[in-house]
């Protein structure tokens, strides 16, 4: 199962995609999963509940939620017969974009701040339909721009600062900050807490039970039934996620980046890698150092 990525930005570094909707009949499911880009995703229609940084945070219609480059995130919207998603999002490269912002220098630190800082707030809300932000975002429509097309990428990139200037104001609002649940996973939440602490090590079950004294069993359990992920799901996606950005962001070899995210054994590295991002290491950082030239 692909845990990271479903859209290649490499290629693609800009895609947006309008009213998706999932209903009771398309069985939504989603892991842990992060993106090699930003997203800013907008439901139209849907409540449930975001799990992101180690939190349990709710969502509902109006809410805007933002993902960070590699940043671990799942939504758990309820669906049902009488409740349906909709969403409509943008996905890009901040990379590519950023020489954009170069003449706009505070708008050009804002951009920054939002796709490499830390956030005070992952999501916001009420926005509502009427807010300029959804009605730019619906206007700009579907898109999935190439890195070689100039002209449409400068057209994405003119959609982007509009839609910057709108996000700095929803964000230095304080009625925008997000509610926090009465926090029902509060055991997965420590559980994924000790693996934050723990992923670059060989994983023992039995380590993260005693810790919360609890039996291995029952620590499995808990993890799967409010996360929807098992154990070894998640940190296999925690450690591809950060595999991802040494592999981008340092000149480690592949052994040595296996290494430090607890995937010591190189070929298993380089094969749980591959299941999970569709190319091996040395491809995906090939590529990425191409698309960055």
């Amino acid at each position: 199962m692909n845990r990271i990525e479903l859209f290649d930005l490499n290629t693609y570094p800009f895609s947006s995609v309008i009213r998706r909707t999932s209903e009771l009949c398309d069985s939504f499911k989603e892991t842990f999963h992060a993106h090699q880009g930003m997203e800013l995703q907008f439901i139209h229609e849907g409540k449930g509940r975001l799990l992101i940084d180690q939190r349990s945070l709710d969502i509902r219609s109006g809410t805007l939620c933002l993902f960070q480059p590699f940043q671990l995130h799942r939504l758990q919207p309820e669906i049902n017969e009488y409740n349906r998603y909709v969403r409509s999002f943008v996905l890009f490269e901040p990379t590519v974009f950023e020489p954009y912002l170069q003449s706009l220098p505070l708008l050009h630190s804002f951009y920054k701040q939002l796709c490499h800082g830390s956030l005070q707030a992952p999501i916001l809300h009420p926005i509502g339909e009427e807010h300029e932000f959804v009605k730019t975002l619906l206007a700009f429509g579907e898109a999935r721009i190439e890195a070689g097309a100039e002209q449409h990428r400068e057209d994405a990139a003119t959609f982007l600062i509009s839609l910057l200037r709108q996000l700095r104001a929803l964000l230095s609002d304080p009625k925008r900050l997000p509610l926090v649940s009465p926090r029902p996973a509060h055991r997965a939440e420590q559980m994924m807490q000790w693996i934050e602490q723990h992923y670059t090590e060989a994983f023992r079950l039995a380590a993260l039970a005693e810790e919360l004294h609890m039996s291995p069993y029952y620590v499995s359990h808990i993890f799967q039934e409010t996360t929807g992920s098992s154990l070894s799901e998640y940190l296999k996606a925690r450690r591809i996620r950060q595999a991802c950005v040494l592999l981008t962001s340092s000149e480690q070899s592949v052994t040595e980046i296996g290494e430090s995210v607890g995937l010591g054994n190189t070929s298993y590295f380089c094969r749980t890698f591959k299941d999970a991002k569709g190319q091996t290491p040395h491809q995906y950082r090939l590529q990425w150092k191409k698309s960055n030239v």
